[in-house]
This record gives structure tokens, sequence and C-alpha cells, in this order.
């Protein structure tokens, strides 16, 4: 293998380097190195563009959004110097009443830069149309009011991913009672839609020990600095760039002494690397992200353990891994040296015919895609499992974890599984 790896976009459709992109973040292979030839043509275009929509919301509440264009003056951004930004989209609760018209599931900026990435999979730009996906979400409708006010919740990608890709999980959250801020980390993500069309396009990632601490330390500044401006918020103040306005309602809306921190891949790293420097974040948990920044063979550089693999964390931390990645294999070793270092609450759960997008929204999109994506493309990147029941576990064992910790509803899934899941098993 290569000693520094290098990820671009334009080497997006290269099978080996995107397997080193995602080696970087899990022990499963990457969705495109697990069926390299997919790349290489698109598919030809169905008669009509494919249409399709995220899945309804499963909680009792209706699903508002908005997003932030964050600026952190008080951070040099260590990529490309001056004020560190970034782009936040927030769920949350509202009124069952609520009416308006559903928000798109891609900022319009990002269609061209998402259909040129799924043509890198094997999928022609002709054959989806991806401008017209809608989320379960209505624009900024009032935040439905509760006395205690709503647990929140941050949501970080895997690397070099961005916030819409798990857009199915994060508003199901949302409609459970939750108030659900994700993010997409500029430069390092390979392109983030601001205001006004603008589109920041991610940078070519060399893997040195130097670099990838510096990825990860830009993620956990820019979740403690959203936290941040999510207090503001919650004063009534409007945190963002421009001169924006929160929803109605929202003074006073979030309980700030209930929050949690969910990621998937190096998303979960930074979940587990907040909350060790954070202790305002109360219960996290990582969908299949390795917790070291480098990992040792074949990357040929140093096993690098995150500081929360090497003293463990003193609140509760959930493991859900695909494939083999568990705590008792040892193919990766940042998860069994968390287990042994973690001091507070801590469950394993294994989805064995996962792969490491089951957790995001491609096991919801693709299957309603037919042939417009490559044969076999779909099992090369979320499994074997059903794609409906993956999506529905997905979001049950999130909101169960989230119920347990934040809320103080007692379950004994994480103990014993659900027969509804019996893909999702808890590890002992």
């Amino acid at each position: 293998m290569f000693r520094a790896i290098r990820i671009g976009l334009s080497r997006f459709a290269a099978a080996p380097r995107r397997l080193l992109a995602v080696a970087l973040l899990s022990p499963a292979l990457s969705l495109l190195a697990a069926a390299p030839a997919l790349a290489a043509t698109p598919q030809a275009p169905a008669a009509a563009p494919k249409r399709f929509d995220l899945p309804p919301t499963t909680g009792p509440y209706k699903v508002g959004t908005f997003t932030l264009h964050i600026v952190d003056r008080a951070r040099a951004d260590r990529f490309v110097g001056g004020p560190r930004e970034y782009m936040v989209t927030v769920s949350y609760p509202i009124a069952p009443h609520a009416r308006g018209a559903r928000v798109p599931w891609l900022e319009p900026a990002l269609v061209p830069e998402w259909s040129a990435t799924a043509a890198g999979y094997g999928i022609a730009p002709e054959a989806v149309d991806w401008a017209g996906a809608r989320r379960p979400a209505i624009q900024g409708a009032p935040l439905l009011r509760n006395p205690r006010g709503w647990p929140v919740v941050l949501f970080s990608p895997g690397l070099q991913y961005f916030r819409e890709l798990y857009s199915s999980l994060t508003d199901d959250l949302a409609s459970h009672g939750y108030v659900v801020a994700s993010m997409t980390h500029t430069h390092e993500a390979f392109y983030t839609a601001f205001p006004g069309g603008r589109v920041v396009r991610g940078q070519d990632l060399v893997e040195t020990v130097e670099s990838t601490q510096m990825w990860l330390d830009t993620r956990v500044g820019d979740s403690r600095h959203l936290l941040d401006a999510l207090t503001l918020s919650n004063r009534g103040f409007y945190p963002g760039a421009g001169h924006g306005r929160l929803p109605p309602g929202w003074r006073g809306g979030l309980d700030l002494a209930r929050v949690g921190f969910l990621g998937h891949s190096y998303g979960g790293t930074t979940a587990a690397e907040t909350m060790f420097f954070d202790r305002r974040f109360d219960a996290g948990l990582d969908y299949d992200g390795r917790l070291s920044t480098t990992y040792g063979p074949p990357q040929d550089l140093p096993y690098g353990p995150t500081l929360a693999a090497r003293f463990g964390l003193d609140r509760p931390f959930l493991l859900v891994g695909a494939g083999v990645h568990s705590h008792l294999d040892s193919h990766d070793p940042s998860w069994p040296q968390f287990w042994a270092s973690q001091r507070g609450w801590k469950r394993e759960v294994n989805v064995a015919r996962g792969e490491h997008f089951t957790f995001s929204d491609f096991t919801a999109v693709l299957p309603a895609l037919g042939d417009a994506v490559p044969p076999g493309f779909g099992v090369a990147v979320y499994g074997s499992l059903p794609p409906a029941q993956a999506v529905a576990a997905t979001r049950y064992h999130s909101r169960a974890f989230f119920d347990l910790h934040l809320k103080g509803r007692p379950t004994r899934l994480f103990d014993r599984g659900s027969p509804a899941y019996p893909e999702f098993r808890p590890v002992p």
C-alpha cells in the first residue's frame, strides 16, 4: 500500500484509493473497492429518471428543519487559514397541524456534485432525479413547545462525507422528540454548500500522523463550537452568519443539560473524542468508526489510538459494528482498547451481514432506484441484510440509546436484542 494516502475528488471512482479512504474509517471494505468494476461505466439511463423521497419518519412528531452557516472567528481553519466556517442542518419536533412543503434532500448547489459522484459509482446522471428527492421535514416551522425543553443530539458524518447523506436517520430521531444538529466538516468533506450557491470542494487528504490528528482536532473543534452556538440560540440569539432568523418558539426550547453525540465512521471517532474533551456531552454512539487516527499496517503508519480509546469515558457509549468489526476482533485494535478502558456504561451491537454504509441514506435510497443502480452494488454498500430492516433497526437503536441515557427510559435492547431486528445482535 501507500505510505502517503491521497484521497481526491478527481480520483473518486478509483477503487484502490477509495479503499484506503474507508480503511481510515472502519475495518469494512470501501463501497467502491468492494465492487471495483461497478464504478468504471455508468449504467444506461432508464426511459424516465427514477424518483424517490426519503422514507417517512416513525415518531409521534412532525419534523421541522433549517440550516445554519456558522463562522468561528476565534479559531483558525487549519486547512486554509482564516476563520473556521462550516454548515449545519437542524431537525426538530413541530406541531402535528404544521403545514408546508417538504425540503429537498440535497441543496440545489450540491445536485451537480452528487450526480457526478453517483456517476463514479456507476449510476448514470440522467437515470435519477436527484433534485426532486425530498426529506420528510418542513422548512422553518415553529418549534413545538416542551415545558422541559427538547434534548439535543449532534451528528457527525464519515470522513469526507456530508451531513445530507444521513438525513433519514437524523430526521427520524427528531420525530421522537430530539433537536438534532448535523455538521458537514468543510474542506475535509468532498463538498459543502454554503448560502448563495457557493460550493467549497474538499482538499486532497494526505495521511500522515500529523494530518490525521489535525482532521480529528478540527472535527472536535467544530462539534464543541456547535454546542456553543446552540447554547446561544437557546437564549434567543441567531448564531449563524448573516441575518437569518430562528424558527418561532425557539428561545428556551432546548434542554442543554441533556446532550448526546451520534456519528458514523470518522463521525463516531469524533463523538468519542469530543466527549473526552467536553463534559457537556452526556452520551455517545459510534456507528462503525475506529477510535484511532492511524492504524498501522497496511498504511505503514504507527497505530494511533485516540485519547478516548486510551483512557475511556465515564459516560455512556455504544459501539455498533458492521461485519467483523467488534471489540472481540483484533482487526481494529482501538475497539478492544476502548472496551478495556471504558469506565462508563458500555454496550456493543454487531451487524454481521452489514457493510460500512449500512447506517447511511444509501440503504434507504438505493433500493428505490431499481435498475439505475449497477447489479450487486447495493449489497456491496449496505450488506446482504434486508435494506428496509437495516433502516428501521438503525433508527430504532439510535433512539433507544438516547431515550435510555437522555430521557431515562429503561430498555433491555442492548442486552437481549429485539426479535424485530435479529440482524442487530448485542455482543457480550
